[in-house]
Parts: structure tokens; C-alpha cells; sequence
């Protein structure tokens, strides 16, 4: 893979150096680290529309839209609530 240049203030370029350094690894691989989890919107959106199409083939027939969007409730509220 292809190496790139990113431009960051002086500050954050020495900040990274940093951690790589108490990490034992270069800025480039602590990015990839940090950046290689976050999903994009759209990531996120098809393995939503994944999961959604797996539980409503081998677990809930007839789920829907609606019923995937409360559920998404309901789990928020449940977090909410686990926060205190």
C-alpha cells in the first residue's frame, strides 16, 4: 500500500509522535489504528440494513422497518438509563 502526506498542525504532529513513541510505533500505523474501527455513515447503514435482513429472514419474520427502528429505542433508552 501507497504511503500518503496528511497535514496536521505542529501540535498534533508531536502529539502522535508521542504516543506512537510510548507505543513503539510510527505516527502512520498509530492513525491506521485509530482510524481502521470508526465506520463511515455508510458502513454503518449496510450492516444496519444486514443485520435488519438476517433477523427478519431466520428470526422474526415480518419484521420491519418500523419494528428495527424501535428497537433501536429501546436499546438507546436502556443505555440512557445503564448511564444513570
Amino acid at each position: 500500500m501507497a504511503d500518503t502526506t496528511i497535514r496536521v498542525p505542529a501540535d498534533v504532529r508531536d502529539h502522535l509522535a508521542e504516543l506512537a513513541a510510548e507505543r513503539g510505533t510510527t505516527i502512520g500505523q498509530l492513525v491506521a489504528a485509530l482510524a481502521r474501527p470508526a465506520r463511515t455513515r455508510a458502513q454503518i447503514r449496510a450492516s444496519y440494513e444486514h443485520d435488519r435482513d438476517y433477523i427478519a429472514a431466520h428470526l422474526v419474520p415480518g419484521l420491519g422497518d418500523d419494528d428495527a427502528d424501535r428497537g433501536l429505542a429501546v436499546l438507546a433508552d436502556i443505555k440512557r438509563r445503564a448511564r444513570g
